[in-house]
């Protein structure tokens, strides 16, 4: 995937999180964004699905950059042990 692509889906990502963060912050968020990505392409193929799954890794980076999206409370992560 090129920076071009990665950046039009993290900008992507972001304004889905940022417009309604308690569906797409919530439990279900990772399905739900993927299904919103595929429901927006107008046609399957091996690419699409690969760039579905990267929105989906995408949005956990922006989670845990963005706490104030995250809305999980069942899949919250655990903190980070400081060194």
């Amino acid at each position: 995937m090129d920076n071009f692509l990665q950046n039009q889906l993290y900008r992507w990502t972001y304004d889905k999180l940022k417009a309604n963060p308690k569906y797409y912050g919530s439990d279900i968020g990772n399905p739900a964004i993927i299904l919103t990505y595929l429901e927006e392409m107008k046609h399957l193929s091996i690419s699409t699905v690969r760039h579905s799954v990267a929105v989906s890794r995408i949005r956990n980076k922006l989670l845990e950059k963005f706490p104030n999206f995250d809305n999980r409370v069942k899949y919250k992560p655990k903190s980070k042990k400081q060194l």
